[in-house]
């Protein structure tokens, strides 16, 4: 049987496809429906696995070939399929080194298997469960071990496989692969293990206690964990009375009054996304106190204990990882090039969450916060924590970036706020509840998102523009912004010129929402517009006497922007005298003004002092022209008004 089954794995072999990637999902022939894994955590606080088994349900949905899986630093025992309560052993393969992103075994499908056929799978391993490689002297994601606490976190931050279970747990370790589970962890009886899901009662067997958990609600593996704690130092907090669904918070004993503390509105935050993004998608809100985190494992969120001595109960990352439970756990990217969609969102919701306990007013606070951090930290080259200019999706992850990158965070919740504006309230959030709605429990890709919005907007242009702008692309609009102020029957009158000048290679923006604030001594007006050329000159009127503008200072929207200069304010009166024309600023910057009297009867002209013309710009009362394509010295404005030529010098100087 053994020599039949290796000659049916070698024929298939060439012909299975290749396991999906981090960053490429690659479609596979079968699909993971359920894990039954049992832990051996035999040796605590030592992160040593004994004879520990996953079993695996599983369904074909082609041809059958090639099952695969993961499993990093752990040793391999034994790989069979039971059939009918027998188990029948197979060989397995390991498929390239253990310092590959795609490293994994693979295990050929039995002769007997068809198309549609659900298997079950079960592979025995052993050994010392590990972290993710350090990188400069840190390991984040994996196994970690503090004192006599022993935890997993689901990703890592510099491994380029990224998703971090496969340390502890034999499994398709891919988010595009989401399955229900049952594990069962066995601990000395002076343990308590913290995990996903429903808990069982606990069976206690020979001087060890078995905590067991369960869901039938597909899970995205890295989005599973646990946590062994000695039941001598946690404090278990619960509350079933608050909620639908119990809240349970694991945390030591000399923290548990600092953690009460600080999770003190966690039930009123629950409501207050509930309210945004429709009801709680799983069976229970749970958190545990760990050294490192904050990671939104699905209904055991790790956070760190620091946090918990030091935060109050605001607690912004409490409402970040549980705002994952609906972005990126409920509904979880097919991939991690998709990975800004999970944080992007728990970002944004923390800007949501000011908003819900203080008004708008927070919410756009907190808003250009976390633009300020990006563009004064995260993004300024020479800043210790520059990252690179990156794009937030499918972005480099190359050191100084990461797997999880800070464009993905702030600069995430920055678009967010700014794709809330452009489309409205009403639009943003019921397509925020159509996507948890339509895709419950699956995954989503940036086409789905683009496709959904665009449909239920009825904006796909706009829709498409602004997700390659803001999302496939990089970098950030900047802006040399100048303005005219004219009298108007209404006040005063603004015309403002906005020039887009970032690098080309950064593209042009056309989708940027921009709020400019008139500022005058008595009052302030705002004024908000989509800026949609590299280049444009708009009108405002009704204004009061301003004598400056500001940006990210109005009540609407604050945009992910920065300014090449303060934005500068020319004025000029109006009158009937033909014989002027009026040029501002003087002395010239960048841009003048060209104002006349009355519309001229044709284009108006610019020569050098050789008489040749250097620029023709089109007849309007009120012109903007850019000097940069002058070099230093005098030229000459001409214009013709109602049959007569009128000449005024212009000065350039560098």
């Amino acid at each position: 049987m053994k020599a039949a089954i290796i000659a049916c794995f070698a024929g298939t072999l060439a012909l299975a496809q290749e396991i999906s990637s981090p960053t490429q999902f690659i479609e596979q022939s079968f699909d993971v429906l359920h894990y039954d894994a049992f832990i051996a955590l035999d040796s605590l606080p030592l992160p040593v696995l004994g004879e520990s088994m996953c079993s695996w349900r599983v369904r074909w949905r082609r041809a059958p070939d090639t099952l695969r899986f993961h499993l990093r630093g752990l040793e391999v025992v034994r790989v069979e399929y039971v059939q009918f309560g027998r188990a029948i052993p197979v060989e397995w393969f390991a498929r390239g080194t253990p310092t590959d992103a795609t490293y994994h075994y693979a295990v050929p499908a039995l002769p007997t298997h068809h198309v549609g056929d659900t298997v079950l799978l079960r592979i025995t391993y052993r050994g010392t469960m590990t972290g993710e490689p350090p990188y400069s002297g840190y390991s984040w994601g994996g196994v970690q071990r503090e004192g006599n606490i022993v935890y997993a976190l689901g990703v890592g931050f510099y491994n380029n496989y990224v998703s971090a279970t496969q340390h502890w747990l034999a499994c398709y370790d891919h988010p595009s692969d989401k399955a229900s589970f049952s594990l069962a962890f066995r601990v000395p009886v002076s343990y308590v293990v913290a995990s996903g899901g429903i808990e069982l009662p606990p069976i206690d067997s020979l001087g060890w206690r078995i905590y067991r958990f369960h869901s039938d609600i597909p899970t995205a593996t890295y989005l599973l964990t646990f946590a062994a704690l000695p039941a001598s130092v946690v404090s278990v907090i619960n509350d079933r009375s608050a909620l639908d669904v119990p809240i349970v918070v694991y945390a030591r004993r000399t923290d548990s009054t600092a953690t009460v503390r600080n999770f003190r509105l966690l039930p009123q935050m629950v409501r207050a996304f509930e309210a945004r993004f429709g009801k709680y998608p799983f069976e229970k809100v749970g958190y545990v106190m760990t050294q490192k985190g904050a990671m939104e494992h699905q209904t055991m969120i790790s956070y760190p204990a620091s946090l918990a001595r030091t935060t109050d109960s605001i607690n912004l990352i409490a409402a970040h990882e549980l705002a994952h439970q609906w972005f990126g756990d409920c509904v979880t990217p097919l991939d991690f090039r998709d990975a800004w969609f999970n944080e992007s969102f728990a970002t944004f919701c923390e800007s949501l969450w000011r908003e819900q306990l203080s008004g708008f007013a927070a919410y756009l606070n907190e808003q250009q916060r976390k633009i300020s951090n990006y563009l004064n930290q995260y993004a300024k080259p020479g800043n210790p924590m520059f990252e690179g200019i990156l794009p937030m999706y499918d972005f480099d992850r190359t050191p100084p970036s990461s797997n999880y990158p800070h464009v993905i965070y702030e600069k995430g919740a920055a678009v967010l706020g700014m794709l809330r504006w452009a489309i409205g309230d009403s639009v943003f959030f019921v397509w925020c509840r159509h996507l948890l709605e339509r895709f419950r429990y699956g995954n989503v890709t940036i086409d789905t998102l683009v496709r959904t919005l665009a449909a239920m907007s009825g904006r796909e242009d706009f829709v498409r523009r602004f997700f390659d702008e803001w999302i496939r692309g990089k970098g950030w609009p900047v802006l040399a912004i100048e303005a005219l102020r004219t009298p108007s029957q209404h006040g005063w009158k603004a015309t403002v010129h906005i020039r887009q000048i970032q690098a080309d290679s950064l593209g042009v923006y056309t989708t940027l929402p921009l709020e400019l604030s008139f500022i005058g001594r008595s009052d302030t007006n705002h004024r908000t517009v989509i800026n949609t050329a590299k280049e444009m000159t708009i009108e405002f009127d009704s204004l009061g006497a301003f004598t400056s503008i500001a940006l990210n200072i109005g009540r609407s929207v604050r945009s992910l922007v920065s300014l090449a200069s303060v934005p500068m304010v020319s004025n000029v009166e109006l009158t009937d005298n033909e014989d002027a024309i009026n040029i501002r600023p003087i002395p010239a910057t960048s841009t003048v003004w060209i104002v006349l009297a009355l519309v001229p009867d044709e284009s108006i002209r610019i020569y050098d002092v050789h008489g040749a013309v250097v620029a023709t710009i089109p007849p309007s009362q009120i012109s903007v022209f850019s000097t940069e394509q002058l070099a230093s010295g005098t030229y000459y404005v001409r214009a013709r008004i109602r049959g007569r030529l009128y000449v005024t010098p212009l000065a350039v100087t560098r």
